[in-house]
């Protein structure tokens, strides 16, 4: 499969890291965080390729999934020269990440996933059946649909992003999670996604995952499975939702700071 690069912005120098965002806010999100990583070593700041064509208003090919995301990385890191490099994901871009470091990793250094979409972890274990089961039928309704604004409020009460009823307009992020929501519809592909916990098993890779206090059912089980499953990893719970990275950047970064510390062997 021959992918072009996805949108990238780099900058800093040292030891590099590759930050993959949500499917939503896009790689906008993880700009207050590189800003400051920045400081100390290069950053990588990655957009999904789901993103980059919601905002151009471009159709989405036929075959698009979890692969295209996952091979438009690693063409990449390619160009960029990187052969070992701490990677994180949030959301979507997290099971995009994970994804990558099972194929590749060799390549990762440590790996951070907040709450990543990896709905396949939960179908190998049989845990959170009812809700995974709803979860994916409600994803797949979106193929091919037009987004409009009462789906999308409805899409995020569903994923954990408010409470229904909320001013969701009043939001900072408002104005680019509306402008990103056709993203959605590629949303069931997600679950078209497989693989195997032997596989997360042999992954010898550091690993922090990350979970809001206060999120889905679906996206707690799929991070405790996680922490269950792999051989190397630290679980850290912040208070908030699926959100809850950005909304406790200073101890998020102290502790991302700590666990790339862990790749330095």
């Amino acid at each position: 499969m021959n992918q072009k690069v996805l949108l990238h912005e780099v900058k800093g120098q040292g030891e590099p890291i590759v930050l993959v965002p949500g499917g939503l806010s896009g790689w906008l999100s993880w700009i207050p965080f590189a800003e400051r990583l920045a400081h100390e070593r290069k950053v990588i700041r990655v957009q999904l390729r789901s993103v980059e064509l919601a905002e151009a208003g471009e159709p989405y090919p036929a075959d698009y999934g979890t692969l295209t995301e996952r091979e438009a990385l690693l063409a990449t890191v390619d160009e960029l020269g990187l052969d070992s490099f701490d990677l994180a994901g949030w959301s979507y871009g997290g099971h995009v990440a994970l994804a990558f470091a099972l194929e590749h990793s060799e390549r990762v250094r440590t790996l951070t996933l907040i709450e990543p979409e990896a709905s396949w972890i939960l179908r190998e274990t049989g845990h959170a059946k009812d809700a995974i089961s709803k979860n994916e039928a409600y994803d797949r309704s979106l193929s091919g649909r037009e987004i409009t604004i009462d789906v999308f409020k409805d899409f995020l009460v569903r994923a954990g992003l408010g409470a229904p009823g909320d001013d969701f307009e009043s939001l900072p992020s408002w104005p680019v999670w509306v402008r990103n929501r056709q993203v959605l519809s590629t949303i069931g592909t997600i679950h078209d996604y497989t693989d195997s916990l032997q596989r997360l098993r042999a992954l010898e890779i550091p690993i922090l995952t990350v979970k809001g206090t206060d999120t889905t059912e679906q996206d707690a089980a799929v991070v405790d499975d996680l922490a269950a499953t792999a051989p190397r990893v630290r679980l850290l719970d912040l208070p908030g939702g699926h959100a809850s990275h950005i909304e406790n950047i200073d101890r998020f970064l102290d502790e991302l700071t700590r666990h790339t510390a862990t790749g330095n062997r």
